[in-house]
């Protein structure tokens, strides 16, 4: 690679602080035989323009788990024109019935209907499209998605794969390859058929796999029951969609059984409530994402950029991804870009008193309370973002609360949260009381002038797959996985240089947090950090 070729390919008219360094040190990695960079980016950084640049030197793929930056990178005057955007079919309205989706188009729902899909076919259009463009924008979902495709529909693979905001592929794997037998991921009428087989919960691996099997069996009748059903007459949309799920599932559980021998899987049996009746509730994930992430993801390109502002770890990034499967470690590097950000508008304030953990929780709640309407009397007038873990949380802290609070507090629920987010981004002066909204959020300028870490997000020691790990003393993985989180909230306000927002933690169980993970955390965060915890702030 020539690095004034490659810089003469940045889509923007002029540099960014740190831009031209950086692509500068990626072209000499790759010159080196290097097949992976690890960027670590903040925001600010404009990592998608760095990437750009090197997917217009190679055919590419450009993925990630965020629409939101998709969405960003299509609205962007420099970057969209470089980018064929590619979806599910569940996206793409059928040209023969317009009021149906492709996934439940009348291709799906006649088997007879010869569709001239490269013609009218809006989503087959489009990935015909795809097929000739230099770089393909889609989601992690679709990318994992579409490596099933076979034949000449098939993106295959492409000389260059970029991951943005790809802090927690390992997560995202396992979401994808984790299945779950409901009534709410199974037709019910499926779910009666099997659902005695769930009276007990598999107590070893074998029974599981068994289990895992007779229901994966009933699954393939029961599609097949529906695909015979559609030689005689076409298929409603509501046996399309079912059909679908039974598909869906199925993929899931051949993936299990496949790799049942070589993967530790763990289980949980638990209860949903489901037309008003308790009923039984299975989750399969695996416990380690890395054999994943060579079988579905790192196929589909020769070499790799992961950029995001919080891979903390690269060793431990490398292994729970599985690229420790693919490459030897002189292959991969990490690149660490520095903020451009005026530390002095992005500090971190020390509001500690006590920790929140479950054993100190009862006890420190109420002060904490306290210590959150101090805050929002220092900061009255601005709209506020209180990260508080979960919605039990939430809910507490409003009930608490004195009442001359209360109206400018939006509380967020399960029911109605992107309702919620919506109304206190059009609001001003509110409260935005959050759970989980750590990641993919774009609260620039007024949206967000100052944010309130109330509970530390460590993993939810519920989860069979935290406590497993947790078994085997795996506490660094647990500490990196809580302060990626909070790292990632710390970035939802500052989005600009001038911006300026007050990032307040009150649990503190963040101290500790601190001292153990200092030596993995960006220098940009550590800077904003308070001196006595180790940073530059007085």
């Amino acid at each position: 690679m020539n690095k004034k070729e490659v810089l003469e390919l940045f889509p923007s008219p002029y540099f960014r602080k740190y831009q031209k360094e950086t692509i500068e040190k990626m072209v000499d990695a790759f010159n080196s035989g290097v097949k992976c960079i690890l960027l670590g980016a903040p925001t600010g950084s404009g990592k998608s323009f760095i990437n750009t640049t090197f997917c217009r030197y190679w055919t590419s793929f450009y993925a990630t788990p965020q629409l939101s930056l998709i969405d960003q990178i299509k609205r962007d005057p420099y970057l969209t024109h470089y980018f064929v955007e590619l979806k599910g079919r569940q996206n793409y309205y059928c040209a023969f019935d317009p009021s149906a989706t492709v996934d439940v188009g009348v291709c799906r729902r006649r088997s007879d209907f010869n569709c001239p899909k490269d013609e009218v076919c809006p989503y087959w259009i489009q990935k015909l499209e795809a097929l000739k463009a230099q770089t393909v924008l889609m989601s992690f979902a679709y990318l994992l998605l579409e490596g099933k495709t076979k034949g000449k529909y098939s993106l295959g693979s492409r000389e260059l794969l970029v991951l943005d905001e790809a802090h927690s592929i390992d997560r995202y794997l396992i979401d994808y390859v984790n299945f779950v037998i409901s009534p709410w991921n199974l037709p019910f009428d499926v779910y009666q058929k099997i659902e005695k087989l769930l009276a007990l919960e598999p107590e070893d691996f074998y029974e599981l796999t068994c289990l895992v099997s007779a229901v994966h069996d009933q699954v393939e009748r029961e599609a097949e029951f529906l695909k015979r059903r559609g030689v005689f007459r076409p298929l409603t949309l509501e046996e399309v969609k079912e059909l679908n799920r039974l598909e869906d599932w199925s993929s899931k559980a051949e993936v299990f059984l496949s790799l049942s021998d070589r993967v530790e899987w763990i289980w949980d049996l638990t209860w949903t409530k489901y037309r008003g009746k308790p009923r039984r509730r299975l989750v399969v994930k695996p416990v380690y994402a890395g054999i994943f992430g060579k079988e579905l993801l790192w196929w589909r390109a020769d070499r790799y950029i992961v950029s995001s502002a919080t891979i903390l770890d690269p060793e431990v990034f490398v292994e729970e991804s599985g690229l420790d499967k693919v490459l030897d470690a002189d292959e991969v590097i990490f690149i660490e870009v520095p903020s451009t950000f005026p530390v002095i508008n992005r500090p971190v304030i020390d509001a500690t008193n006590g920790k929140l953990t479950v054993n100190k929780k009862e006890e420190n709640f109420p002060w904490a309370v306290e210590i959150l309407e101090k805050i929002l009397d220092i900061e009255e007038g601005k709209n506020i973002a209180v990260h508080c873990h979960s919605y039990d949380n939430a809910r507490r802290i409003y009930e608490m609360l004195d009442d001359k609070y209360k109206d400018r507090i939006v509380l967020q629920t399960p029911e109605t949260r992107e309702e919620d987010l919506k109304k206190w981004m059009n609001s001003r002066g509110k409260v935005f009381l959050c759970v989980a909204f750590t990641e993919g959020q774009d609260w620039v300028g007024d949206i967000c002038e100052a944010q309130v870490l109330f509970k530390v997000p460590f993993p939810d020691l519920s989860d069979k797959r935290v406590a497993k790990r947790l078994e085997k003393k795996e506490w660094k993985w647990y500490q990196l996985e809580a302060m990626k989180q909070v790292i990632q909230a710390y970035g939802r306000s500052v989005r600009r240089e001038v911006d300026k927002a007050r990032f307040y933690v009150i649990d503190k169980s963040f101290v500790n947090l601190v001292r153990r993970t200092r030596r993995y955390l960006p220098e940009w965060f550590r800077q904003a950090l308070p001196k006595k915890w180790g940073g530059e702030l007085e």
